[in-house]
Formats: C-alpha cells, sequence, structure tokens
C-alpha cells in the first residue's frame, strides 16, 4: 500500500509548500551550476522533520530534468561507500542529455555520518565536495551535528515548520482527492497536533481515514491526539523509519511516554513493518534485551539500567533492518480493549460485547477483553466472521468496533443477518414438520 506521503509528494517545486525563500534560494544555487561552479559545490538543507527538505529536492530534479543519485548517511556510512558511490557520481556527468550532463547527488541524514566511528566517511565526502563536477545536496535535521569546518565549506539553508493554516489546505486537498468527507474542525486538529510536520500530518490524516469515507471528531479521539508531546505513533516511525542511532535514541528520550510503554508498542508494530526474518530476528532480540533490563529495573529500583533498555529498544530496533522499508504501515494498539475505552460511549460499547461474549463463551468480562477482543479483530475480518458475528450476536456497532473498513464491517454484519434469516427458516420447518 502506497503511502499517502509519497503518493502526493511534489512532483513540480510551484507545488512545494511552505519555505518560499528557502526554496529559491536553492533554484539560484542550481543557477549557478548551469553558467559554470557556484563558490559553494553543495547546499545543506536543515530543519525539522516533515517540512519538505527532501521532497524540494526531488522536485528539482524532476523539474530540471536532472539524472539524480539518493543516498541516506544512516545506511552509507564507511569511507568505502562514499568514496566509491559518491565519488564516481560527482565526478563523471549523467548520460542523459537532456540534463546537459548534469547529475543531482542527494544525501539524506547528513548528521549521521558525523561520529566516531564515521569520520572516514565525512572526510571522504568532504573531499568529493572541494572537487566535485556536479551539485551535490545535503539534508539534515540538525546540522550543528556536524562538524563547523564542514559547515563552512557548504551554503546552509534554513527551513521551518509549516504553518498550520497551510497543512490544513494541504490536507484538504488529499481528502478531496480521496473521496472523504471530513470538517474544518477535523483538520484543524489533525494539522495543529503536527506541530509543523507535514508529513507527519498526513500520516495521521491516512492512518485516521484508510478505509473510510467520512472522518469524524470521534476517529480523532480515539487516536489519542495531544499537543504537548510527541504521539506514540511518531515515536514509532521514528524508530521503525530510520536506521540512524541518534535519532531513535531521541525518539524515545523526548517523547512524555512511559519507556515501558513503547516497548509493547513496538513488540506489537515491528512484525507489520518489518519483513525480512533476519531484520525480525534481530529486532526482537534487542526487544527481549530492553524486557529483561525493564524486569530488573522494577526488581531491584534501580533506575540506573533504564538508559540500557532505552538503548537497547530504540537504537537496537532501528540498527536490526539493513534497510529502510518505504511502505506505509497502520500501526495497532498494543492493548485495544484500553484505548477504545478511553470515552464514555466506548466504554458502555467494550461492555456491552464484553457481556455477550460472557454469556456465550462462560468467561469473566475481564478475559472477554484480555483474550477475545484481539481475537475477534482477526476473526471477524476473516471467512469466519460472519458467522462469528452471528452467534455472539453482534450488532453493526459491535462490528464496526473491531473491523474498522467501513466496507468489510457492513458486508460482515449483512452476511449474519442472512445467516440468522437462513436459521430461522429452516427452524420454522422443522416446528412445521411437527
Amino acid at each position: 500500500m502506497e503511502t499517502w506521503v509519497e503518493k502526493y509528494r511534489p512532483k513540480r517545486l510551484k507545488d512545494v509548500v511552505g519555505n518560499s525563500s528557502a526554496v529559491n534560494t536553492l533554484v539560484k544555487w542550481v543557477e549557478e551550476w548551469k553558467r559554470g561552479k557556484p563558490e559553494k559545490k553543495a547546499i545543506l538543507l536543515y530543519g525539522p522533520p516533515g517540512v519538505g527538505k527532501t521532497s524540494v529536492a526531488y522536485a528539482l530534479a524532476n523539474e530540471l530534468g536532472y539524472d539524480y543519485i539518493e543516498l541516506n548517511a544512516s545506511d552509507t556510512r564507511t569511507y568505502n561507500i562514499i568514496n566509491r558511490i559518491v565519488g564516481s557520481a560527482s565526478t563523471t556527468s549523467t548520460l542523459s542529455q537532456e540534463a546537459m550532463g548534469r547529475k543531482l547527488i542527494i544525501l539524506d541524514e547528513v548528521e549521521g555520518i558525523h561520529g566516531k566511528y564515521d569520520f572516514g566517511g565525512l572526510k571522504a565526502l568532504r573531499n568529493w565536495i572541494k572537487k566535485t563536477e556536479q551539485p551535490i545536496i545535503l539534508i539534515a535535521n540538525d546540522p550543528w551535528a556536524l562538524p563547523r569546518e564542514f559547515r563552512d565549506l557548504v551554503l546552509m539553508v534554513g527551513f521551518k515548520k509549516i504553518p498550520t493554516r497551510t497543512i490544513v489546505k494541504v490536507l484538504k486537498e488529499i481528502c478531496m482527492r480521496e473521496g472523504i468527507k471530513t470538517s474544518e474542525k477535523v483538520l484543524q486538529i489533525i494539522a495543529t497536533n503536527a506541530n509543523g510536520d507535514l508529513r507527519a500530518a498526513i500520516n495521521d490524516l491516512q492512518a485516521l481515514a484508510q478505509g473510510k469515507e467520512t472522518l469524524e471528531m470521534y476517529d480523532i479521539e480515539l487516536l489519542n491526539l495531544r499537543d504537548s508531546q510527541i504521539k506514540i505513533f511518531d515515536v514509532l516511525i521514528r524508530i521503525l523509519k530510520t536506521r540512524y542511532i541518534g535519532r531513535a535514541l531521541e525518539a524515545v528520550q523526548e517523547a512524555e511516554e512511559d519507556p515501558e510503554r513503547i516497548l509493547r508498542w513496538l513488540v506489537e508494530n515491528v512484525p507489520k513493518e518489518y519483513e525480512k526474518p533476519e531484520d525480525l530476528a534481530k529486532a526482537f532480540d534487542y526487544l527481549s534485551r530492553a524486557d529483561i533490563f525493564f524486569g530488573r529495573i522494577r526488581r531491584r529500583q534501580d533506575w540506573g539500567l533504564m538508559r540500557y533498555a532505552i538503548d537497547f529498544m530504540s537504537a537496537g530496533v532501528a540498527i536490526s533492518k539493513k534497510e529502510k522499508y518505504s511502505k506505509f504501515v497502520k500501526y495497532g494498539y498494543p492493548e485495544i480493549f484500553v484505548i477504545y475505552a478511553k470515552t464514555k460511549k466506548l466504554r458502555e460499547q467494550v461492555d456491552a460485547i464484553a457481556e455477550k461474549i460472557k454469556e456465550k463463551l462462560h468467561c469473566s468480562k475481564r478475559e472477554a477483553r484480555e483474550i477475545y477482543f484481539p481475537l475477534l479483530e482477526i476473526v471477524l475480518q476473516s471467512e469466519e466472521g460472519p458467522k462469528l458475528a452471528h452467534e455472539l450476536e453482534l450488532t453493526l456497532e459491535d462490528i464496526q468496533f473491531f473491523v474498522k473498513d467501513e466496507k468489510l464491517s457492513k458486508e460482515v454484519y449483512k452476511k449474519a443477518k442472512e445467516i440468522e434469516k437462513k436459521n430461522k427458516k429452516q427452524l420454522s420447518i422443522v416446528e412445521w414438520s411437527y
């Protein structure tokens, strides 16, 4: 499934929203390359996540018809790799004649190549910037993590957070194209919560609206949005979508969430993100180590061990994958009944469904919530779903509690009613025969 971030990524510079001054500076710098070589052969686009740094680089290459090579510093941080890939690309011309011999080199997460173990990579990059024949665009969240002599070598262009009103306009356009009905107030809440991060806002919108025809305030409440802290979904994205150790560590350290609770979210969602068996095995090895340290912390009350648990669950999980997965993943709740019971209406619905399960399966309500709720979410979306819905006498609202796809939930309910009607007819025939 394609992410909406990729689907609606701007193809032209005029489609890029916000930071017009920074975009103009980038365009002028490229114009200097057309006339020869600029004083600064590399440009560093820096600023917070989700403000369009990478998108503007893609749009620029597309608009000018340049070939481009994209590298991620988190994946290519050794002297030999940068020397081989960046070096050869920066000193040779493109095969595309339409691009007038220019090849754009884009290096993301460039702050990831600075450190004790990556000094060779930074040295190689600095050397190639000095003698490059091709424009190099560097991208970073925190440029001050780079040495001053490196910063002096490049043209630094800062990107600012995207205004909330601008984010709302983008979200409104996406909803229109996706055929989703919603209100300005709902989009305003999503945009405000994103805190200037357009990518996060689009990801939130997709997580909320995927499979729906209408997006209500009720759906926003389920996401449990908060203005003052990093949402748990952002923490997951920052760990699971990067291989940069520093970024993964910051995700947990900056989140106003209990680290042990974040661990439970990771255990739930790592299998949804990581596809390769070796990536999964390594990730769960680090998660199990983190869990061991949390156990020691509880037993010994030794909070000094917390840093080891955080290292394993954040940096360990991030570097477990050989490369980043670009697919869209709809992250799931580790404790569905707790999260869904945030409002009075939901508490009543949870209790009503648990009561039905209790009567039918002869268990306690607690067992119904903790054991059978997660199973229902899976089974109701399978071929056995209608039969189970009929046996438990679930209403359409009950089914929609577990099945978020509006079309599928209605289909399950319809088939369940057909089973009920068929059974009643058979019962009538039996009674008539007597």
